[in-house]
């Protein structure tokens, strides 16, 4: 009974998850102007009846003369009429074998909207998670073989994150810092894994992480050059210990993550912004 009853319940999140990306996909057109690092601001009124996503991939490599590749990390971005965004990540390792599938939606007001995370290590099932915040709750349905099945509600601040661990929306910690402030700051995240390379979960815990804008760089991977923010993670000072990310664009897309102590890196390695314009034009009401 037990296992029929969390079977019910992660197929009702599957359900509303892919309810939202059906939603999403049939959008004939979006917002916002196209992002500044695409080429430019695009009109609003030139996006009335198109739709745009971007996606590309990361991938994931290690230091060393050869860049060998360790895994890679395909995305997909939309931003919706709304005024959210979408980020969807599919990442995969080679070495310690994970798969893992996030979904991750950012509100108009650049707070973290709901969240959904499914990870397998090897040929098992390690859990699933759905987060979806209302005003200052965010609350939690997390099945896992650690944990089992739970339902929490956590106390969330205006600014904060939550921490998938999917590569490119660990660019996403921006939304929540004061840009023009610039400097150290220390922002709450909730963090849906214990590990560094987030192999367990995805129930977590709400802490704080501290992040240096550091300046901007231009920034050469193989996706191209980029005009971006660095942004250093952590308090250490140390670039040969610290942990570095450049993004990019309105949208905030993560170019380059460098973890020296590590010695990994995951570079961009391709971006593609699609444009469709629909043939149909409804009669606007006033």
């Amino acid at each position: 009974m037990q296992l029929r009853a969390q079977m019910g319940i992660v197929a009702v999140v599957l359900l509303i998850f892919v309810a939202e990306v059906s939603a999403q996909l049939t959008v004939p057109g979006l917002a916002q102007g196209q992002a500044d690092s695409m080429g430019g601001s695009m009109p609003a009124s030139e996006l009335d009846n198109q739709f745009q996503y971007i996606h590309g991939r990361l991938s994931y490599r290690k230091k060393t003369p050869s860049g060998e590749e360790r895994g890679r990390e395909d995305w997909w971005l939309t931003r919706n009429r709304d005024g959210s965004r979408t980020m969807r990540c599919l990442s995969m390792t080679d070495d310690s074998k994970f798969v893992r599938d996030v979904s991750y939606t950012l509100g108009a007001d650049e707070r973290p909207l709901q969240v959904f995370i499914q990870l397998q290590v090897d040929d098992q099932w390690v859990g699933s998670g759905y987060f979806r915040v209302s005003g200052d709750t965010m609350n939690i349905v997390t099945d896992s073989i650690d944990t089992g099945h739970t339902v929490q509600s956590v106390h969330v601040p205006p600014r904060f994150h939550v921490l998938s661990h999917a590569v490119m929306l660990d660019a996403w910690p921006i939304w929540a810092l004061d840009v023009e402030a610039g400097g150290s700051q220390t922002i709450a995240v909730y963090s849906t894994s214990q590990l560094w390379n987030g192999t367990d979960g995805p129930l977590g815990r709400m802490t704080k992480q501290r992040f240096t804008l550091v300046g901007s760089e231009q920034i050469t991977v193989p996706a191209g050059t980029f005009q971006t923010r660095h942004i250093r993670f952590g308090d250490d000072p140390d670039p040969a210990r610290a942990s570095d990310v450049w993004v990019t664009g309105a949208d905030n897309i993560l170019v380059k993550y460098d973890w020296p102590s590590l010695g990994l890196e995951y570079v961009l390695e391709s971006l593609t912004t699609e444009t469709q314009t629909d043939e149909y034009k409804p009669e606007r009401k006033p």
